[in-house]
């Protein structure tokens, strides 16, 4: 009777044992799926959580290290609606075959271009839509394919918002309103790569804002930056005290399956939202050329702003 007693005692406490290991099992699961990736840490659709081995930084290729100038190609943005995740990592080591970065052993990072769902569509480089327009234009070039065909440009700025009731269509796709870089170029003994853009193309009157996008450097593997104003001569207006003119800080870009171009389903689309790194723009006329922001890169976090970069970026607007 005793015995019988004990093996119900043994067999309750199992019991209970075996439903809290269940429940604490599908809360750990539920944790991973809807968290965002940090750092080298990635959230496959199964749940499970794997670590990613970060891929080395690529050095600049020898034969450019000693040139004074190197003219880079801009290259122009192209279609990557509806393609496979393969088929734009295939297209990311092409480009970076074609710049300052060539190297046999270059992988797109996993954490950069590993959510890239196929055959969905991509957001259009084109910023206008029509009055009323519900959906974001998915057709021609994609905007996201504005970085991952330039990769000599480490850090861009972008304008991430679309615009309503503008007539001139013309201007819509010009090259100056996608922000597509006039020039590229590279001074192997100084490290420094130049970007240069027209303007900025919209006046700031509301909440909205320019940006830096590093997705590029963060795939190459210099993801820490810092905006040095002693060789800058245009200080941009931040949106937050806290900004990387003030510190060194780390960019954070990846794609992903996004809802923010209105298509049913989604869209591939570049994330996170970066704040520290907005900026506006409130002049309505221009009264300086060539404006220069330089940005210094490393591969590893510095112990301060003012250690040598391993390389260095400046971006030149030439009417602010």
């Amino acid at each position: 009777m005793n015995f019988n007693k004990i093996l119900i005692i043994i067999c309750i406490i199992g019991a209970c044992f075996c439903g809290y290991y269940s429940l604490n099992k599908n809360n750990a699961s539920n944790f991973n799926l809807f968290n965002k990736p940090q750092n080298n840490i990635t959230t496959p659709k199964d749940n499970t959580v794997t670590e990613v081995i970060p891929a080395k930084p690529l050095e600049v290729a020898a034969k450019y290290v000693n040139e004074p100038y190197t003219k880079i190609d801009v290259n122009y943005p192209v279609s990557l609606s509806y393609l496979t995740r393969k088929n734009v990592q295939d297209l990311r080591k092409r480009y970076v075959s074609q710049s300052i970065f060539d190297s046999s052993n270059y992988q797109p990072s996993d954490f950069v271009f590993g959510q890239i769902e196929d055959k969905k569509p991509w957001m259009s480089t084109n910023m206008c839509d029509k009055p009323g327009q519900k959906e974001h234009n998915i057709s021609g070039p994609s905007e996201e394919s504005r970085f991952i065909v330039n990769p000599t440009m480490l850090v861009a700025v972008e304008y991430p918002f679309y615009l309503d009731h503008i007539n001139d269509l013309k201007w819509c796709e010009s090259q100056e309103a996608m922000m597509l870089p006039k020039s590229i170029s590279y001074s192997g003994p100084n490290k420094e790569i130049t970007v240069t853009y027209i303007s900025f193309p919209i006046v700031i009157q509301n909440n909205s804002f320019y940006q830096f996008n590093g997705i590029n450097a963060k795939d190459l593997g210099y993801k820490y930056f810092y905006v040095d104003e002693s060789k800058s001569t245009y200080k941009l207006q931040y949106s937050n005290d806290n900004n990387p003119s003030k510190e060194v800080m780390e960019f954070k870009n990846f794609i992903h399956l996004g809802s923010s171009c209105g298509v049913e389903g989604g869209c591939n689309n570049g994330s996170p939202r970066q704040p520290a790194f907005e900026f506006t723009y409130t002049s309505d006329k221009y009264t300086q050329q060539n404006a220069r922001i330089y940005i210094k890169l490393w591969k590893e976090r510095p112990s301060s702003p003012k250690n040598p970069a391993d390389i260095n970026e400046i971006i030149i607007f030439e009417n602010v």
